[in-house]
Protein backbone atom coordinates (compact mmCIF):
# COMPACT_ATOMS: atom_id res chain seq x y z
CA UNK A 1 0.00 0.00 0.00
CA UNK A 2 1.48 3.41 -1.07
CA UNK A 3 1.56 5.76 2.33
CA UNK A 4 -0.56 9.16 2.31
CA UNK A 5 1.46 11.37 4.70
CA UNK A 6 -0.23 14.21 5.86
CA UNK A 7 1.23 17.62 5.18
CA UNK A 8 0.13 20.43 7.34
CA UNK A 9 -2.40 22.74 5.43
CA UNK A 10 -5.09 24.50 6.90
CA UNK A 11 -8.38 22.56 6.59
CA UNK A 12 -11.04 25.50 7.00
CA UNK A 13 -8.63 27.48 4.55
CA UNK A 14 -9.01 25.09 2.28
CA UNK A 15 -12.72 24.89 2.96
CA UNK A 16 -12.87 28.85 2.29
CA UNK A 17 -11.12 28.75 -0.51
CA UNK A 18 -12.94 30.99 -3.41
CA UNK A 19 -14.15 29.13 -6.31
CA UNK A 20 -15.15 31.74 -9.11
CA UNK A 21 -16.78 30.72 -12.49
CA UNK A 22 -17.98 33.42 -14.93
CA UNK A 23 -21.31 31.90 -15.27
CA UNK A 24 -21.73 31.01 -11.65
CA UNK A 25 -20.80 33.48 -9.70
CA UNK A 26 -18.40 33.36 -6.91
CA UNK A 27 -18.54 30.58 -4.34
CA UNK A 28 -16.28 28.36 -2.27
CA UNK A 29 -14.96 24.79 -1.92
CA UNK A 30 -16.92 23.58 0.90
CA UNK A 31 -19.93 25.26 -0.92
CA UNK A 32 -19.44 23.24 -4.13
CA UNK A 33 -18.99 20.30 -2.03
CA UNK A 34 -22.37 20.49 -0.61
CA UNK A 35 -24.33 21.96 -3.30
CA UNK A 36 -23.81 18.91 -5.85
CA UNK A 37 -23.57 16.36 -2.68
CA UNK A 38 -20.57 15.26 -2.49
CA UNK A 39 -19.79 11.98 -0.83
CA UNK A 40 -15.72 12.78 -0.57
CA UNK A 41 -12.83 14.83 -1.63
CA UNK A 42 -9.10 13.95 -1.59
CA UNK A 43 -6.50 16.32 -2.22
CA UNK A 44 -2.55 14.77 -2.62
CA UNK A 45 0.07 17.79 -2.95
CA UNK A 46 3.86 15.79 -3.45
CA UNK A 47 2.27 12.59 -2.87
CA UNK A 48 0.78 13.43 0.51
CA UNK A 49 -2.46 13.76 2.04
CA UNK A 50 -3.04 17.75 1.92
CA UNK A 51 -7.10 17.40 2.48
CA UNK A 52 -9.80 15.43 2.78
CA UNK A 53 -13.35 15.65 3.26
CA UNK A 54 -16.02 13.19 3.67
CA UNK A 55 -19.76 13.94 3.53
CA UNK A 56 -23.05 11.64 3.56
CA UNK A 57 -22.60 7.86 1.95
CA UNK A 58 -18.69 8.52 1.82
CA UNK A 59 -15.52 7.45 3.91
CA UNK A 60 -12.30 6.31 3.57
CA UNK A 61 -12.77 2.92 2.91
CA UNK A 62 -15.99 3.12 1.22
CA UNK A 63 -15.65 2.16 -2.63
CA UNK A 64 -17.78 4.28 -4.99
CA UNK A 65 -18.79 3.96 -8.62
CA UNK A 66 -16.72 5.82 -10.65
CA UNK A 67 -19.15 5.87 -14.00
CA UNK A 68 -17.11 7.70 -17.02
CA UNK A 69 -13.93 8.21 -15.09
CA UNK A 70 -13.62 4.96 -15.39
CA UNK A 71 -12.91 5.97 -19.12
CA UNK A 72 -9.71 7.61 -18.29
CA UNK A 73 -8.09 3.99 -16.86
CA UNK A 74 -9.16 2.65 -20.31
CA UNK A 75 -7.77 4.90 -22.27
CA UNK A 76 -4.98 4.97 -20.85
CA UNK A 77 -4.14 1.10 -21.00
CA UNK A 78 -5.02 1.52 -24.64
CA UNK A 79 -2.19 4.52 -24.98
CA UNK A 80 0.18 2.38 -23.39
CA UNK A 81 -0.89 -0.39 -25.83
CA UNK A 82 -0.51 1.88 -29.38
CA UNK A 83 3.28 3.33 -27.21
CA UNK A 84 4.16 -0.61 -26.97
CA UNK A 85 3.38 -1.37 -30.45
CA UNK A 86 0.39 -3.57 -29.98
CA UNK A 87 -2.55 -1.32 -31.33
CA UNK A 88 -2.02 0.99 -34.15
CA UNK A 89 -3.80 4.39 -33.99
CA UNK A 90 -4.69 4.38 -37.78
CA UNK A 91 -5.95 0.48 -37.88
CA UNK A 92 -9.22 0.46 -38.80
CA UNK A 93 -11.81 -0.80 -36.11
CA UNK A 94 -13.41 -3.27 -38.70
CA UNK A 95 -10.39 -4.78 -39.71
CA UNK A 96 -9.44 -5.55 -35.98
CA UNK A 97 -12.98 -7.19 -35.12
CA UNK A 98 -14.51 -8.72 -37.38
CA UNK A 99 -17.93 -8.68 -35.58
CA UNK A 100 -17.99 -4.99 -36.02
CA UNK A 101 -17.13 -5.11 -39.65
CA UNK A 102 -20.66 -4.35 -40.79
CA UNK A 103 -21.76 -1.97 -37.95
CA UNK A 104 -21.27 2.02 -38.02
CA UNK A 105 -17.94 1.39 -36.02
CA UNK A 106 -15.94 -0.51 -39.11
CA UNK A 107 -14.49 2.62 -40.66
CA UNK A 108 -13.39 4.16 -37.22
CA UNK A 109 -9.66 4.40 -36.51
CA UNK A 110 -8.00 3.42 -32.91
CA UNK A 111 -7.71 6.76 -33.03
CA UNK A 112 -11.35 8.20 -33.30
CA UNK A 113 -12.53 5.42 -30.56
CA UNK A 114 -9.88 6.37 -28.58
CA UNK A 115 -10.43 9.96 -29.09
CA UNK A 116 -14.41 9.98 -29.07
CA UNK A 117 -14.75 11.22 -32.91
CA UNK A 118 -16.60 8.30 -34.02
CA UNK A 119 -19.70 8.70 -36.10
CA UNK A 120 -22.16 6.28 -35.43
CA UNK A 121 -26.26 6.17 -34.89
CA UNK A 122 -26.54 6.26 -31.09
CA UNK A 123 -26.98 9.56 -29.14
CA UNK A 124 -26.06 9.71 -24.87
CA UNK A 125 -29.15 11.15 -23.73
CA UNK A 126 -29.22 10.60 -19.82
CA UNK A 127 -32.85 11.60 -19.95
CA UNK A 128 -33.62 8.08 -21.50
CA UNK A 129 -33.15 6.35 -18.32
CA UNK A 130 -35.54 4.32 -16.76
CA UNK A 131 -37.43 5.00 -20.00
CA UNK A 132 -38.56 2.76 -23.44
CA UNK A 133 -36.32 2.41 -25.65
CA UNK A 134 -37.09 4.99 -28.60
CA UNK A 135 -38.87 3.88 -32.01
CA UNK A 136 -36.07 6.44 -34.01
CA UNK A 137 -33.33 3.89 -36.64
CA UNK A 138 -30.34 5.14 -34.11
CA UNK A 139 -30.03 3.38 -31.20
CA UNK A 140 -30.17 5.59 -27.30
CA UNK A 141 -28.77 5.36 -23.41
CA UNK A 142 -32.16 3.19 -23.07
CA UNK A 143 -31.26 0.62 -25.25
CA UNK A 144 -27.19 0.96 -24.46
CA UNK A 145 -28.59 0.46 -20.60
CA UNK A 146 -31.09 -2.92 -21.41
CA UNK A 147 -27.42 -4.35 -22.86
CA UNK A 148 -25.61 -3.59 -19.52
CA UNK A 149 -28.82 -5.20 -17.76
CA UNK A 150 -29.58 -1.99 -16.06
CA UNK A 151 -32.54 -0.26 -15.09
CA UNK A 152 -35.58 -1.25 -17.49
CA UNK A 153 -38.27 -3.32 -16.08
CA UNK A 154 -38.79 -6.33 -18.46
CA UNK A 155 -41.67 -5.01 -19.17
CA UNK A 156 -39.81 -2.42 -21.11
CA UNK A 157 -36.90 -4.05 -22.63
CA UNK A 158 -38.79 -5.00 -26.60
CA UNK A 159 -37.94 -8.32 -28.19
CA UNK A 160 -35.10 -9.42 -29.65
CA UNK A 161 -33.04 -6.09 -27.69
CA UNK A 162 -29.68 -6.54 -27.79
CA UNK A 163 -29.13 -7.92 -23.32
CA UNK A 164 -24.87 -7.43 -23.56
CA UNK A 165 -22.45 -4.75 -24.97
CA UNK A 166 -20.73 -7.64 -27.33
CA UNK A 167 -24.62 -7.96 -28.83
CA UNK A 168 -25.19 -4.03 -28.57
CA UNK A 169 -22.39 -3.25 -30.69
CA UNK A 170 -22.51 -4.77 -33.39
CA UNK A 171 -26.25 -3.22 -34.40
CA UNK A 172 -24.68 0.60 -34.15
CA UNK A 173 -25.18 1.62 -37.38
CA UNK A 174 -23.51 4.45 -39.44
CA UNK A 175 -23.90 8.21 -38.39
CA UNK A 176 -24.75 11.35 -40.51
CA UNK A 177 -20.81 12.48 -40.49
CA UNK A 178 -17.68 11.31 -40.97
CA UNK A 179 -15.26 9.59 -38.07
CA UNK A 180 -12.61 11.99 -36.86
CA UNK A 181 -14.33 15.47 -37.63
CA UNK A 182 -16.72 16.27 -34.15
CA UNK A 183 -15.99 14.86 -30.52
CA UNK A 184 -19.06 12.82 -30.12
CA UNK A 185 -19.87 11.69 -26.40
CA UNK A 186 -20.38 8.29 -25.70
CA UNK A 187 -20.12 5.30 -23.84
CA UNK A 188 -19.93 1.98 -26.65
CA UNK A 189 -17.22 3.50 -27.96
CA UNK A 190 -15.11 2.82 -24.77
CA UNK A 191 -16.76 -0.39 -25.11
CA UNK A 192 -15.12 -1.11 -28.78
CA UNK A 193 -11.65 0.60 -27.60
CA UNK A 194 -12.00 -2.19 -24.64
CA UNK A 195 -12.61 -5.05 -26.72
CA UNK A 196 -9.55 -3.69 -28.98
CA UNK A 197 -7.44 -4.10 -25.99
CA UNK A 198 -8.87 -7.51 -25.06
CA UNK A 199 -8.61 -8.64 -28.60
CA UNK A 200 -4.43 -7.47 -28.63
CA UNK A 201 -3.56 -8.36 -25.43
CA UNK A 202 -5.53 -11.59 -25.04
CA UNK A 203 -6.73 -11.15 -21.50
CA UNK A 204 -10.07 -10.17 -20.08
CA UNK A 205 -10.24 -6.19 -19.32
CA UNK A 206 -10.79 -6.78 -15.14
CA UNK A 207 -7.03 -8.69 -16.01
CA UNK A 208 -5.64 -5.49 -18.03
CA UNK A 209 -6.53 -2.81 -15.57
CA UNK A 210 -5.40 -5.14 -12.68
CA UNK A 211 -1.71 -6.02 -14.44
CA UNK A 212 -1.56 -2.60 -15.90
CA UNK A 213 -2.67 -0.28 -13.63
CA UNK A 214 -4.03 -1.39 -10.59
CA UNK A 215 -1.34 -3.65 -8.88
CA UNK A 216 0.98 -0.46 -9.60
CA UNK A 217 -0.36 2.01 -7.84
CA UNK A 218 -0.18 0.85 -4.08
CA UNK A 219 -3.99 0.63 -3.74
CA UNK A 220 -5.19 0.00 -0.19
CA UNK A 221 -8.47 -1.36 -1.31
CA UNK A 222 -9.14 -3.91 -4.30
CA UNK A 223 -11.05 -2.43 -7.25
CA UNK A 224 -14.06 -3.45 -8.48
CA UNK A 225 -15.79 -3.79 -11.91
CA UNK A 226 -19.01 -4.31 -13.06
CA UNK A 227 -19.82 -7.13 -15.79
CA UNK A 228 -23.19 -6.93 -18.29
CA UNK A 229 -25.12 -9.77 -18.44
CA UNK A 230 -22.90 -11.59 -20.63
CA UNK A 231 -19.77 -11.28 -18.55
CA UNK A 232 -18.13 -8.38 -20.40
CA UNK A 233 -16.27 -5.26 -18.27
CA UNK A 234 -18.36 -2.40 -18.33
CA UNK A 235 -15.03 -0.43 -19.26
CA UNK A 236 -16.77 2.86 -19.94
CA UNK A 237 -18.46 3.46 -16.49
CA UNK A 238 -18.50 0.36 -14.23
CA UNK A 239 -15.10 1.15 -11.88
CA UNK A 240 -16.17 1.02 -8.28
CA UNK A 241 -12.91 2.11 -5.90
CA UNK A 242 -12.50 4.43 -3.10
CA UNK A 243 -11.44 7.69 -3.25
CA UNK A 244 -8.07 7.70 -1.65
CA UNK A 245 -7.17 4.84 -4.07
CA UNK A 246 -8.65 6.99 -7.13
CA UNK A 247 -6.35 9.99 -5.89
CA UNK A 248 -3.42 7.43 -5.84
CA UNK A 249 -4.12 6.29 -9.48
CA UNK A 250 -3.41 9.92 -9.69
CA UNK A 251 -0.36 10.36 -8.29
CA UNK A 252 1.08 7.46 -10.05
CA UNK A 253 0.23 9.19 -13.21
CA UNK A 254 2.47 12.24 -11.95
CA UNK A 255 5.34 9.68 -10.77
CA UNK A 256 5.33 8.09 -13.68
CA UNK A 257 5.72 11.39 -15.99
CA UNK A 258 8.59 12.61 -13.18
CA UNK A 259 10.45 9.47 -14.01
CA UNK A 260 11.29 9.39 -18.19
CA UNK A 261 11.48 5.77 -18.07
CA UNK A 262 9.71 3.35 -19.66
CA UNK A 263 8.00 2.28 -16.65
CA UNK A 264 4.04 0.71 -16.26
CA UNK A 265 2.72 4.09 -17.81
CA UNK A 266 5.59 5.34 -19.39
CA UNK A 267 6.17 8.99 -19.26
CA UNK A 268 5.71 9.11 -23.27
CA UNK A 269 2.11 8.46 -22.93
CA UNK A 270 1.74 10.53 -20.10
CA UNK A 271 3.03 13.42 -22.23
CA UNK A 272 1.41 12.60 -25.27
CA UNK A 273 -2.06 12.44 -23.34
CA UNK A 274 -1.31 16.05 -21.78
CA UNK A 275 -0.53 17.78 -25.47
CA UNK A 276 -4.15 17.01 -26.15
CA UNK A 277 -6.97 16.56 -28.34
CA UNK A 278 -8.21 18.16 -31.79
CA UNK A 279 -9.33 21.80 -30.43
CA UNK A 280 -11.51 21.92 -34.40
CA UNK A 281 -13.20 18.47 -33.41
CA UNK A 282 -14.19 19.39 -29.84
CA UNK A 283 -15.30 22.50 -30.76
CA UNK A 284 -17.63 20.90 -33.39
CA UNK A 285 -19.38 18.97 -30.14
CA UNK A 286 -21.74 20.01 -27.42
CA UNK A 287 -19.67 21.46 -25.10
CA UNK A 288 -19.24 24.87 -26.03
CA UNK A 289 -19.18 26.21 -22.24
CA UNK A 290 -15.88 24.16 -21.86
CA UNK A 291 -13.72 26.54 -23.19
CA UNK A 292 -10.12 25.84 -23.95
CA UNK A 293 -10.78 21.92 -23.68
CA UNK A 294 -10.00 19.03 -25.91
CA UNK A 295 -10.61 15.52 -25.53
CA UNK A 296 -7.50 12.54 -26.19
CA UNK A 297 -7.34 8.86 -24.99
CA UNK A 298 -10.56 9.44 -22.94
CA UNK A 299 -9.62 12.18 -20.93
CA UNK A 300 -10.77 15.05 -20.69
CA UNK A 301 -7.79 18.10 -21.03
CA UNK A 302 -8.62 21.51 -19.31
CA UNK A 303 -6.12 23.55 -21.71
CA UNK A 304 -4.94 25.52 -18.88
CA UNK A 305 -0.75 26.54 -18.36
CA UNK A 306 0.17 23.39 -16.57
CA UNK A 307 -1.90 20.74 -18.84
CA UNK A 308 -3.53 19.00 -16.52
CA UNK A 309 -5.44 15.70 -17.46
CA UNK A 310 -8.90 14.83 -15.73
CA UNK A 311 -11.35 12.45 -15.97
CA UNK A 312 -15.44 13.11 -15.22
CA UNK A 313 -18.47 10.98 -14.26
CA UNK A 314 -22.05 11.49 -14.14
CA UNK A 315 -23.33 12.62 -10.81
CA UNK A 316 -20.30 14.37 -10.21
CA UNK A 317 -17.45 12.19 -10.41
CA UNK A 318 -14.15 13.76 -10.66
CA UNK A 319 -10.11 13.35 -11.25
CA UNK A 320 -7.98 16.15 -11.61
CA UNK A 321 -4.22 15.46 -12.12
CA UNK A 322 -1.20 18.09 -12.92
CA UNK A 323 1.69 17.08 -12.76
CA UNK A 324 3.54 20.49 -12.70
CA UNK A 325 1.71 21.48 -9.68
CA UNK A 326 2.06 17.69 -8.09
CA UNK A 327 -1.45 17.98 -7.13
CA UNK A 328 -4.36 15.48 -7.35
CA UNK A 329 -7.95 15.80 -6.65
CA UNK A 330 -10.37 13.27 -6.57
CA UNK A 331 -13.73 13.40 -5.65
CA UNK A 332 -16.77 11.27 -5.65
CA UNK A 333 -20.57 12.69 -5.54
CA UNK A 334 -24.09 11.23 -5.51
CA UNK A 335 -25.73 14.51 -6.98
CA UNK A 336 -29.02 13.96 -8.41
CA UNK A 337 -28.52 15.34 -12.47
CA UNK A 338 -26.28 12.67 -14.26
CA UNK A 339 -25.16 15.87 -16.27
CA UNK A 340 -25.10 19.57 -15.01
CA UNK A 341 -23.00 22.63 -16.65
CA UNK A 342 -23.12 24.48 -13.27
CA UNK A 343 -21.58 21.47 -11.61
CA UNK A 344 -18.87 21.04 -14.42
CA UNK A 345 -17.60 24.74 -14.09
CA UNK A 346 -17.59 24.58 -10.24
CA UNK A 347 -15.78 21.79 -10.25
CA UNK A 348 -12.95 23.14 -12.78
CA UNK A 349 -12.79 25.91 -10.69
CA UNK A 350 -12.71 24.27 -7.89
CA UNK A 351 -9.59 22.48 -9.19
CA UNK A 352 -8.14 25.77 -10.23
CA UNK A 353 -8.42 27.17 -6.90
CA UNK A 354 -6.74 24.45 -5.27
CA UNK A 355 -3.81 24.13 -7.70
CA UNK A 356 -3.12 28.32 -6.64
CA UNK A 357 -3.40 27.79 -3.40
CA UNK A 358 -1.11 24.64 -3.29
CA UNK A 359 1.87 27.37 -4.68
CA UNK A 360 1.76 28.19 -1.05
CA UNK A 361 1.33 24.76 1.15
CA UNK A 362 4.32 23.25 2.68
CA UNK A 363 7.00 21.61 1.13
CA UNK A 364 8.47 19.46 3.55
Amino acid sequence: MRPLPLVAVDAAEVEALPVRTGRWGDTTVEEVLIRHEARSLVVLHRGRLAYEWYGSGGGPDKPNRCYSVTKSFTGTLAAVAVHRGRLDRTARVGDLLPALAASGFAGATVGDVADMTVAVGYDEDYADAGAAPTESPGLGFADYLIALGLELTAALVPPGAPTSIREFLPRVGPGAGDHGVAFTYATPVTDVLAWLLETVDGAPYPDLLRDGIWSHIGAEHDANVSLDPGGTAVAGGGLAVTTRDLARFGQFLIDQAATGDDGPVPAAVIESMRAGGDPEAFRRGHYDYLSGYTYRDQWWLPGSATRPLSAWGIHGQLLWVDPDAELVVATHSGGPEPDSEQRDLEQDALCRALTAASAAWPTT
